[in-house]
């Protein structure tokens, strides 16, 4: 995919790296400077007689810089690629990489050295057979203690109906964090988080008393789930363990084939979520007609290693999280920039997305975001609401971001577009319309 400086320069954190990359991009700058249509590494001079050594994957772009800058990407990086973009002539072309660049390719998965390839294979596959013999006695362990925490949780919602839920206004916040605190001694870490938000929902609206009924139901169900958790299918098992907080590490999935496909990135949440950061991004797969999310988190200033914007295409492997209705996924690799995309094809009705999100419920009862892309809807101001209205007239509540709901009437004028969001059981985040073929994000 060609670039542009522009676009080089969107993927600057603020505008001072912005500006400190052009001013590194001058050949006097740089050294070693080489590439090919996939990669391009360079080393830049610091201060005193040292050099950053900084490599882009054009096909994310992805970065990676050895300087101490906790802006990613950093200065460097920005340079280089305005290097790359402005004077590729000053670039050698060549397919044989320096060590500290195959090292970091060889990482990500996007290279393998095919010499060490069936030495790797076979010690992995030794290693895979004794981790799963280890993963299987931590879990017994883990579960049973799993157990004696949801018996405890069982406890504490049926107190909650007791008592009423009029008598939580007046509950200090350490009455929700020794709750809380006890799920996660219990390794119940998925439910000890959801406990924190529940003084949030006394601010939310007026309707909070049924919102917060909602929420101690989805935990009740969690409750029933682990009294039968050896009846349930093993995906569900999975499923379950996975909502109460057992997570399967990335490493487990990059073993796995995936699914190739041409993906769109659809939309783009971030946050924080107890002082950590999150992102997660939707994305639509070409060929299987399949939607994906991948979630992400970072500490600080540290950034993701990949930048992900809303219209974006590229050619690659995901990995699906196992899940009865699998939807999370890790981005395996990727291969190169898709220049045309075909537009997404997406529900003409309310009735037929509320009909896949019903099957969806019927096999995992335990999802809790799911993506909505409704055609031919119009935006509609309601007494300081967002309705979206299908063809049929019928309609849903949307909850967009702040300054974005005009917006999405203004894009509409009235008439009907295609927009992309996540629906949470209750009302619709907004996340992208589709404008004249082109995927533009709220």
């Amino acid at each position: 995919m060609t670039f542009s400086a522009e676009q080089a320069l969107s993927f600057a954190p603020d505008a001072a790296t912005a500006r400190n990359g052009e001013d590194l991009a001058t050949i006097r700058k740089w050294r070693n400077l080489t590439g090919n249509p996939k990669f391009v590494w360079g080393e830049c001079k610091g201060s005193g007689d040292s050099y950053y050594k900084t490599q882009i994957d054009l096909s994310g772009p992805a970065f990676k810089c050895n300087c101490p800058s906790r802006k990613f990407p950093c200065k460097h990086a920005v340079g280089l690629f305005l290097m790359y973009i402005n004077s590729s002539g000053s670039f050698r072309v060549s397919d044989d990489y320096p060590d500290w660049v195959k090292e970091w390719l060889e990482k990500r998965g996007v290279i393998s050295n095919e010499e060490d390839q069936k030495e790797k294979d076979e010690a992995r596959r030794e290693a895979d057979r004794k981790n799963k013999e280890l993963r299987l006695k931590n879990r017994d362990a883990r579960v049973t203690l799993m157990a004696s925490g949801v018996a405890d949780l069982e406890l504490w919602l049926q107190d909650l109906v007791r008592q009423g839920l009029a008598s939580t206004e007046s509950q200090s916040y350490s009455y929700w964090q020794n709750i809380a605190a006890r799920m996660v001694d219990s390794k119940l870490g998925g439910i000890g988080r959801r406990i924190r938000k529940f003084p949030l929902l006394h601010n939310s609206s007026t309707e909070w008393p049924g919102r917060m009924l909602a929420e101690m139901a989805q935990l009740y169900l969690i409750v029933k789930g682990f009294d039968n958790l050896e009846d349930l299918p093993p995906i569900l098992q999975t499923e379950l363990l996975t909502v109460a907080g057992v997570n399967v590490k990335k490493e487990e999935l990059q073993s796995l084939r995936g699914v190739t496909d041409d993906w769109l990135v659809m939309g783009v949440i971030e946050g924080v979520d107890e002082n950590l950061n999150f992102r997660h991004t939707w994305m639509y797969g070409s060929n299987s007609e399949e939607l994906a999310y991948v979630l992400e988190y970072s500490f600080g200033d540290a950034g993701y290693p990949v930048t992900w914007r809303v219209g974006q295409a590229f050619n690659g492997a995901i990995v699906y999280y196992p899940s009865a209705y699998p939807m999370r996924a890790i981005v395996k690799n990727q291969t190169g920039q898709v220049a045309l995309f075909e537009e997404p094809r997406g529900y003409h009705t309310l009735d037929r997305f509320f009909e896949v999100y019903s099957k969806a419920l019927a096999k995992n009862p335990w999802i809790y975001d799911f993506p909505c892309y409704l055609e031919e809807v119009v935006p509609v101001m309601e007494n300081g609401k967002l309705f979206i209205i299908d063809q049929e007239k019928k309609f849903l509540e949307a909850l967009p971001k702040e300054n974005i709901a005009w917006k999405l009437v203004a894009l509409s004028g009235g008439n009907p577009i295609s927009i992309f969001g996540e629906w949470s059981g209750e009302y619709l985040i907004p996340l992208s319309v589709i404008v004249d073929g082109n995927v533009v994000g709220l």
